[in-house]
């Protein structure tokens, strides 16, 4: 999905304000309460992005979910947002201002897609490989299930790529059968 040129100059002043006012890990940690809350309840991000609602409704309906669960500024910033009739934007400004602190503080992220939830064992292990292998650097570990890869993990993180799944490796031995069949006749 395709971020706007208005949602990265929304993120940026976001980002700037939380930074003149010290509170960047609080926003960020909003943003991510933000994304969760956008991507459970599809009905939430209708009714924002819906231009015949009116902004006083959406601001009530952002006020109920939002109060008491992010900071003061987050919520003031959301509300502006809807008064400037951006509450379209909202889902890609909020991404925009994840990516922007990702970038500034060096921040990787890194998807294990697993079969099952990852035990706390099982995520040390990965943690302490991503401390060998980027030192430096800080990586945000993120668990998705996905029971179709049988066993095993697959792993994406920036630009790598790693799949060490039960059906990645079937892939992979079906290519190879398939490659061998067609190339002895």
């Amino acid at each position: 999905m395709q971020i706007s040129k208005a949602s990265i100059r929304y993120a940026r002043a976001l980002y700037d304000l939380a930074q003149e006012q010290g509170v960047q890990e609080q926003v960020y940690a909003d943003m991510h309460r933000m994304i969760d809350l956008l991507s459970a309840d599809k009905s939430l991000p209708a009714l924002l992005s819906n231009p015949v609602v009116p902004v006083h409704p959406k601001q009530l309906a952002v006020d109920l979910i939002l109060q008491g669960k992010v900071a003061d500024l987050s919520v003031r910033f959301i509300q502006l947002i809807i008064r400037k009739n951006r509450s379209a934007d909202i889902f890609g400004i909020v991404r925009a201002y994840v990516g922007l602190y990702r970038k500034k503080n060096g921040i990787s992220r890194a998807i294990v897609r697993t079969p099952f939830p990852l035990r706390e064992d099982e995520r040390a292990l990965f943690e302490d490989w991503f401390r060998q292998k980027m030192p430096g650097r800080k990586v945000e570990l993120s668990n998705k299930v996905q029971p179709s890869l049988k066993g095993g993990f697959t792993l994406r993180i920036d630009w790598l790529y790693i799949d060490c799944s039960v059906a990645g490796r079937l892939q992979r031995m079906r290519r190879e059968v398939t490659r061998r069949v067609y190339h002895k006749a």
